[in-house]
């Protein structure tokens, strides 16, 4: 196949599923925090989604021909420039790396070498540097911040179409919440089969008209903006690269291979993209959002039952949907049963929405 008429980072490849005895023509487009796969089969194609998380080894061949394997799925790419599309997307992966020291000197070397030598530091790394970056994070301006958020809101949406009359309307109900903050928050929505949003740091949503579609009142949409610019103020994603940093700067003194901090920034964005967030901060941003909610007097009864609607767009679209959320977040079953624990111990009789809130809402 000519790779040249395909779009950029778009190549032609072979798809295999060793589980169902399947294989078909392909084509796989090296996307932001992900590599979006559509399988030529008839009577009707199929896009998959694979993250990073999701890929268990890539392997090139003398000939430049790539395999990528995704448990007992392989996708065989021969066009070139594909592994260099891959290493731009996705910086400081090892799925190309080469056997070092620990790979040599097998299992019970490691275990020596960090019994031995790296115990000291092994809790260093666990216990003292998350909280010596989280200290840093919190020292970073709001504006700094915002620079740093305006430079991955242009490259994580330069190739997705806004949608100006939604983006005006879900600006205004956002503005008409009351949440405050640091922060002057500007929503974006984009015309995405993705049911999700996210948050970039200092003041940047996005949303996927996808998950407008499966809202049916204010209070979840409420719901939606209460966690992600809960993300935003808690500072997630900045805490998320001064980790970043931190661990990388461990390992630089520790075996001398000094890392580009423009590399650690940019793959934070592609996993923003990704929409990846630990359990951790999903769980945090899920809670700040309840408190917004409660101090605006908005029913946070919209954020358990929006989760129950991705719930059950993902069990209804399963693998062959359109890509919602990552294995790293928790369940939403999990996050459906602490919301509504917290919600429990809330006095929430004198809440409700403002008719000015709904009359946006019923706009869009």
């Amino acid at each position: 196949m000519d790779s040249t008429l395909f779009p950029p980072d778009t190549f032609p490849a072979n798809y295999f599923d060793r589980a169902r005895g399947e294989a078909c023509a392909a084509e796989v487009r090296v996307q932001p925090g992900f590599l979006s796969v559509f399988l030529k089969k008839l009577p009707a194609g199929q896009t998959l989604e694979w993250t990073l998380a999701d890929l268990t080894s890539a392997r090139e061949h003398a000939d430049g021909s790539v395999i990528v394997q995704n448990g007992r799925q392989f996708l065989e790419i021969h066009a070139p420039g594909f592994r260099a599309a891959f290493e731009r997307r996705f910086p400081k992966n090892k799925l190309f790396r080469q056997a070092g020291f620990f790979d040599k000197i097998g299992t019970m070397g490691c275990l020596a070498a960090i019994l031995l030598v790296l115990l000291p530091l092994v809790g260093s790394y666990f216990w003292v540097l998350p909280g010596l970056a989280d200290r840093a994070a919190g020292q970073i301006s709001p504006d700094m911040e915002r620079k740093i958020g305006d430079s991955w809101f242009e490259a994580l949406t330069a190739n997705q179409q806004v949608d100006t009359a939604r983006t005006r309307l879900v600006q205004q109900f956002y503005d008409s919440l009351g949440f405050g903050g640091d922060y002057p928050i500007r929503v974006t929505v984009v015309q995405e089969p993705v049911v999700n949003a996210y948050a970039v740091p200092g003041g940047q949503i996005v949303v996927f008209d996808g998950i407008l579609r499966l809202m049916d009142a204010p209070e979840q949409l409420a719901g939606l903006l209460a966690h992600e610019v809960s993300h935003i103020h808690l500072k997630h994603s900045t805490r998320a690269i001064f980790r970043e940093l931190g661990n990388s700067l461990f390992f630089s003194l520790l075996l001398g291979d000094l890392g580009e901090v423009s590399g650690i920034v940019a793959q934070q964005a592609d996993q923003l993209a990704g929409l990846s967030y630990s359990r951790e901060l999903e769980f945090e941003a899920d809670d700040n959002g309840l408190k917004l909610l409660e101090k605006s007097r908005i029913p946070p009864q919209g954020m358990p039952a929006l989760f129950r609607k991705m719930e059950a767009a993902l069990a209804q679209h399963g693998a062959d949907g359109p890509p919602t959320f990552l294995s790293t977040h928790p369940s939403m079953a999990e996050r459906i049963r602490v919301a509504e624990e917290k919600i429990g111990r809330m006095d929430t009789q004198n809440f409700g929405v403002s008719a000015g809130l709904r009359a946006i809402f019923d706009d869009l």
